[in-house]
């Protein structure tokens, strides 16, 4: 019985049953679109999910801001430093800006992740045309997998969070450890959901590039087989030549119909110009519509490793800020936030990595096939695609302000080390002229007594 329900669960067989893992999400209001399994099979905006976006914004909000009255904090719990309540304060706005900016994308340009998905459909149909097919199944299971991971990833990180502060003889509020819970659920919810896009525009990049692998290979068997022909025996040429027509229309075992691709080269090359357009323009959709909530989350994230690698330090540098029974407890707590922190860059950099390495491929093979084929047409239509693979690059920027490739691992590494130093430089200096302050005091009081 069991079986029989995964089997019915994992099957997918369009890409509306492989984004259902995607569709759960706009129960919280994060991903405001439904999708009609009707003939028409339409992606449409939802008034549910609409509304309870906005409901879950503003239980966020009562949540902070309370939180802010009462003046309580996580970091508040364990000390209370210049330099710690200013963090607390950056951290806090940031978040709130964080939080506004993830809300107001997922609401208001809801339209362009509708047009995300259109478009892949659009790009689906293409691929038909030339007799190939997604494995939906395998898009339905890796979105199911990595919903799965980050569910269970949240819930370990915020109940093992809440057993440290309460073994700390530390009692948060229900407000406080809301809005402390909260911006973590939502960043996972849009990470997920910008790792659901790339994936889908990744492995069409995938299938594109399969179907210039198989012209290349078509084309690499034509040239080796007149190679291995006598050139000067008719009767052996014409063997060759007929042995020829059937390698090129020999279909291929990993396709389901390769006679339109390997016969009719010019058309599938046209049809991939066009793939490649329409995929290029997902991509640039995708960059508009999560260019500023990811430029929030690596904010805040660059934030929080920073400050709590300096919660870290200044605990091991001054010891006596921490009673002894909670000082486990507070390096437990501010590591798996640094992290869990880490982890959200990463996989956002993975992500959007994998998918422009994928796209960079087409370039590759395209030109390995112009340096065989000599056919005027297909050179042509191979020239013009090698145009448009020049002028439309995928990229992803948060914002434009910085790309979303392994070099800001690079960059987020230098800059928090800078900053840490700085920091550190600032501990010392604060800390030496409260020393000389006490002291200078303490020589005055002794000459007053005499």
């Amino acid at each position: 019985m069991a079986f029989k329900l995964w089997e019915r669960f994992s099957q997918a067989d369009n890409v509306f049953e492989a984004l259902r893992p995607l569709t759960f999400i706009s129960l919280l209001g994060l991903a405001p679109f439904r999708l009609n399994l009707n003939p028409r099979k339409e992606v449409q905006t939802s008034r549910y999910s609409f509304i309870a976006g906005i409901v879950h914004f503003l239980f966020f909000v009562l949540c902070f801001g309370i939180s802010v009255k009462e003046g309580d904090s996580i970091i508040g719990y364990f000390f209370q430093t210049n330099i710690t309540r200013f963090s607390d304060g950056t951290l806090r706005l940031t978040g709130i800006l964080a939080m506004s900016t993830i809300f107001g994308f997922a609401m208001f340009k809801r339209q362009r992740l509708v047009g995300i998905i259109q478009n892949n459909i659009v790009v689906d149909e293409l691929f038909v045309r030339l007799g190939m097919k997604l494995d939906y199944r395998r898009i339905l299971l890796s979105s199911f997998l990595i919903s799965l991971g980050m569910l269970l990833f949240n819930v370990i990180y915020l109940c093992v969070s809440y057993s440290l502060l309460v073994s700390a003889t530390i009692s948060p509020s229900f407000v406080t450890f809301t809005a402390f819970a909260l911006p973590h659920i939502n960043i996972c919810l849009v990470v997920f959901k910008f790792l659901c896009t790339t994936d889908l525009a990744r492995s069409r990049f995938s299938m594109l590039n399969e179907i210039l692998q198989d012209i290349l290979d078509a084309h690499i068997e034509q040239h080796n087989a007149l190679e291995l022909s006598p050139m000067h025996s008719v009767v052996n040429h014409r063997r060759y030549s007929h042995r020829l027509r059937n390698l090129i229309s020999t279909p291929m075992k990993r396709y389901s119909v390769t006679s339109v691709i390997r016969l009719n080269p010019e058309y599938a090359i046209k049809q991939v110009s066009n793939i490649h357009n329409l995929l290029c323009d997902i991509c640039q959709t995708i960059e508009e519509y999560f260019t500023y909530p990811l430029l929030g989350i690596i904010a805040i994230s660059f934030l929080f490793i920073l400050f709590d690698d300096f919660y870290i330090l200044e605990a091991i540098l001054n010891p006596k800020r921490l009673d002894v029974f909670e000082a486990d407890e507070f390096f437990a707590f501010f590591l798996m936030q640094l992290i869990w922190y880490i982890v959200i860059i990463v996989l956002i950099v993975e992500a959007s990595s994998r998918t422009i390495l994928h796209s960079s491929y087409t370039a590759a093979i395209v030109h390995k096939i112009l340096n065989i084929t000599d056919d005027p047409e297909l050179r042509d239509r191979l020239f013009r695609l090698s145009l448009q693979l020049s002028h439309r690059k995928v990229l992803f920027t948060a914002a434009g302000l910085f790309r979303l490739d392994r070099t800001l691992i690079f960059t987020i590494t230098g800059a928090a080390t800078c900053y840490l130093i700085i920091l550190i430089q600032f501990r010392f200096t604060h800390h030496m002229d409260e020393s000389g302050s006490n002291s200078t005091n303490n020589s005055h009081s002794i000459h007053l007594g005499d």
